[in-house]
Formats: structure tokens, sequence, C-alpha cells
């Protein structure tokens, strides 16, 4: 590549060498405009590989996602904040993302970005979620979808079951999902009247102390 490069630039020299400025520009876009495309597009992927091996972000700790809230960037960075301050992981590696606006079944939101539902069960299915705070009859629909559940009972303390016995929405014996509005993300939240928002999480997030530990800063315990 470097002696291809010097090669290219010792024929330019010959051939401009009586050229004004002008005149040098003009044959050098003339005849090697593909050699300096080349150069172009070669140097910017050099740049994107080192990049990917030495600049990558680091992997998250934590991503919950909120489904049917206003789309709220500064409260989502706010929750995080809070989370991070309690649990001491790095609020770089915390995701919070209300940008999932969406109708299923009998509700219909003018709002909705369709291609945000997509994005979500992309998301659930690459295993790149660990919790959500979802309307209940988001939960149904996605039961009738065949979606599963974490079983909270199984990340929660024995202190936290019995003071938040009566907040757990139960499935089969399994504690799935957790009523917010007695809960610290009552604040972050907006109720929708007969339609109570849920936290669940997602199975085998692979982040279980993460998990463990936004459960109990949601608990306050």
């Amino acid at each position: 590549m470097a002696v291809w490069f010097q090669n290219m630039i010792r024929e330019i020299r010959e051939h401009t060498e009586r050229m004004d400025r002008k005149q040098k520009l003009e044959y050098i876009l003339t005849y090697y405009w593909y050699h300096l495309l080349f150069v172009v597009v070669s140097a910017g992927l050099l740049i994107l590989l080192v990049r990917h091996l030495f600049f990558r972000e680091p992997p998250k700790a934590f991503t919950c996602v909120l489904v049917n809230q206003t789309v709220d960037y500064a409260r989502d960075e706010e929750l995080a904040a809070d989370f991070a301050a309690v649990s001491g992981i790095d609020p770089e590696r915390i995701e919070i993302d209300s940008d999932y606006i969406f109708s299923y079944g009998d509700v219909k939101l003018e709002a909705a970005n369709e291609s945000s539902y997509e994005k979500f069960f992309f998301r659930w299915g690459e295993d790149e979620l660990d919790a959500v705070l979802m309307p209940e009859s988001f939960y149904r629909h996605c039961r009738e979808l065949e979606y599963e559940f974490a079983d909270l009972g199984s990340l929660c303390t024995e202190e936290q079951k019995r003071v938040y016995a009566g907040s757990f929405l139960e499935e089969g014996g399994r504690q799935e999902a957790l009523y917010v509005e007695d809960t610290r993300l009552k604040p972050y939240v907006r109720q929708t009247e007969g339609d109570r928002m849920i936290l669940v999480y997602v199975p085998e997030s692979g982040h279980v102390e993460a998990d463990r530990a936004f459960l109990a800063f949601v608990m306050g315990m």
C-alpha cells in the first residue's frame, strides 16, 4: 500500500512538473480521482477498525426499557443516574430507554411508532433486555404470544418478598411482575387508569447481580 501510494505521488509530480496549481488540481481530479477515492475509503475503514478494536463502549451492565410511556430522555437519564448512585454501577453502563411506543391488541395509540414494536421483540430475542416497565395489558399480550418472564421471587430476599407480598403479579405460583405504584418507580412513570404499570424481568438476561440491585433500588431495600 505504501509503495503504491509513493509511486502514485511520483507519477503525479512527473506529469505535473510544468503545470501551475490550478492545472495540477484539474489533472489530479481527472486522472486520479478513483485513486483518491480508494485512499479515502481505505482510511475510513482503517479508522472504523481501530475504533472497533480499541475504543468500543463497555458492554451494558443493565438495560431497562419503558413501554408506552412518554418519551423523555431527561427522565430516563435521571432514573439511570439514581440507580447508579445506589448500586455503584457506572451510569455509562446503565441503559434506560423510553423510546418504545406502539399499539397492540385492543390498545391503539396515535403516537405509536410501530418500528419500536419490532425493535422491542428483536432486543428481547437477542437477550439485550434485562427489565421492562410495561402496562399490565402488554404483559397479557406477551403471554398470548407465548413469551416467558423471569420469576422475581428467585431474585428477591425473603424480607423483600414479605414487605411487598401484596404488590406482586402472580401466575402459576410464580411472582412474574411487580406493580410499581408502591415503589420508588412511581415518580418516573405515568399510570393509565385500569392498566397498571408493572416491572418484569426477561429470563436469563445474564446480569443477575444488576437485576437484584435494581429490584433493591425499586423497593428501597
